[in-house]
């Protein structure tokens, strides 16, 4: 009887001061890793150190942030902009979600699909700040990062598992990325 290390992992903390935290690629909802498509491999930093792109509300994760402020701050600005909004759920500790950022600030279609038809706001969830009230109000999510399409009103459109937009080893794939941005915008 074999047991998978990838799952015993996901049941061992890593200790950091601010708490403990999941590592990245273990499913939160019952501490298994996800599905194979998702390989443990190091994370790219996004690509735009310096300058932040037009398409963001919040740019980063946050553990001390205000959600709901986010949110309404930024339902107020899709408003006037007519734009969609994706909330991104992830965070630092999550690969994957690196490795996002980066692919949407380096590709150029992907980044220009963005800025003229959505904002991104990016949601924390870790042990110490899981954002469970806002994010009861959403579907369960299976993995990380994780994308919710709304509308300028707050009115969820879409649910994305953002797996299905990988291509199985490593990376984002352009045209997948591109065809859910070219469905969800106005």
């Amino acid at each position: 009887m074999g047991i998978d290390i990838r799952n015993r992992l996901c049941y061992l903390p890593i200790a950091l001061s601010a708490g403990a935290m999941l590592l990245p690629g273990c499913d939160t909802a019952n501490n298994q890793t996800q599905s194979s498509h998702r390989p443990t491999r190091p994370a790219i930093e996004p690509a735009i150190a310096e300058e932040t792109a037009s398409f963001y509300t919040v740019s980063h994760y946050g553990e001390e942030r205000d959600v709901e402020a986010d949110l309404k701050m930024t339902l107020a600005r899709a408003a006037s902009e007519n734009k969609r909004v994706l909330l991104q759920v992830g965070g630092d500790w999550c690969g994957w979600c690196k490795r996002l950022s980066g692919f949407i600030e380096k590709t150029d279609n992907v980044r220009t699909l963005l800025e003229k038809n959505y904002l991104l706001m990016k949601v924390t969830y870790t042990q110490k700040q899981p954002n469970e009230v806002f994010l009861a109000k959403y579907p369960k999510i299976k993995g990380y990062p994780h994308i919710f399409v709304l509308d300028a009103e707050g009115k969820l459109l879409h649910s994305q598992d953002t797996g299905e937009l990988e291509d199985g080893k490593d990376d984002y794939v352009e045209e997948k990325v591109i065809e859910f941005l070219e469905g969800w915008k106005r």
